[in-house]
């Protein structure tokens, strides 16, 4: 018997709270919010420990099991309802109102964790079914990564990456996907310094939270926390046609602007409201703005950037969500 992707499925559960190893807080599959994935790379880590004390021969010691962590990425095809739980995995939600038939969700990065002992972000376990045997559970995860790019052609695509955790297994489950339509390149538009710009054809948006997997002597291989050790960071890349100077004059000036992209979907919620996905990162600046005659074809500039903390919108990010979903947990 082997295993098929096609067959394989994602999924995954919020945990009321990191658990320590009892398995009380892991969640129930039946509330699972199942991924339409294109990949997907959990995997439990056991590094070896060697005895190295000197016992006579030249032979490598004794192996024992060392610090086991989890670490994985999830890459889906933007549909906007399970979009909306991968960002309650890297994200707080500030907010959630309800406007008749439909529901729009303020995203924005925690500035306290979820858990001052345990983890900052929400944990979660992620639900691994590869199509042999026994599902894999991974708990005690947190979403340490985000990265959204889209493409002139392309949808646009989400990856979040996780770290962590546990392992155990259990009989798989059927999988149960949400409806609706993935997000294409052309639903989205740019704005740049609150000016429309319509000449990127590449564009990706990453934070990056800094989260490690830490381990104490608290009688189990498997990590007690989940902390920050570094800046929470959010980085800008894309590609534009260098039609005119205006941007590369502003990467000249290092002046700081609002950068908002915005996705109008296709499925209609209510009389003029569509289900749509805005990226505002409220203070935008260039830090690599290369512009290159590479042959005989039209110039491209390449460039890069941080988000970098706003003090009036009190955040370096904030995903506007609006969606028929009501709650995601």
């Amino acid at each position: 018997m082997g295993g098929y992707g096609q067959k394989s499925s994602v999924a995954i559960i919020f945990q009321n709270s990191f658990d320590l190893g009892t398995g009380s807080a892991y969640g129930d599959v039946g509330s699972a919010h199942f991924i339409g994935h294109v990949s997907e790379s959990f995997k439990l880590n056991i590094p070896p420990m060697y005895a190295e004390d000197i016992q006579g021969v030249f032979d490598e010691g004794d192996t024992y099991e060392g610090a086991r962590t989890v670490e994985g990425d999830i890459e889906t095809l933007s549909k906007i309802i399970p979009l909306g739980a991968l960002l309650n995995t890297v994200f707080n939600q500030v907010s959630n109102v309800e406007s008749g038939s439909f529901f729009t969700k303020t995203f924005k990065p925690r500035v306290s964790d979820f858990d001052e002992e345990y983890c900052a972000e929400h944990p979660i376990t992620a639900y691994i079914d590869r199509d042999v045997g026994s599902a894999d559970l991974y708990p005690n995860m947190n979403g340490n990564t985000l990265e959204l790019n889209v493409s002139a052609g392309a949808f646009l695509t989400a990856t979040v990456g996780f770290v962590g955790g546990y392992h155990t297994q259990q009989a798989p489950v059927s999988a149960s996907y949400y409806t609706g339509k993935r997000q294409t390149w052309d639903v989205a538009s740019t704005s740049i310094g609150g000016v429309a710009n319509g000449s990127i054809k590449e564009l990706t948006v990453k934070m990056e939270s800094a989260l490690e997997a830490q381990h104490t002597n608290n009688n189990s291989k498997y990590p007690s926390r989940i902390k920050r050790t570094g800046w929470r960071t959010i980085s800008v890349e894309g590609t534009l046609a260098f039609d005119s100077r205006d941007e590369y004059q502003q990467y000249l000036a290092q002046s700081e602007r609002s950068m908002v992209v915005h996705f109008e979907g296709v499925t209609e919620l209510s009389s003029g409201y569509n289900e749509s996905l805005t990226i505002k990162l409220p203070s935008m600046r260039y830090e690599d703005f290369p512009v290159n005659a590479g042959g005989p074809g039209q110039i491209d500039a390449s460039f890069s950037g941080k988000g970098k903390y706003n003090v009036n919108s009190a955040t370096a990010m904030e995903i506007i969500h609006v969606s028929t979903f009501d709650s995601y947990f």
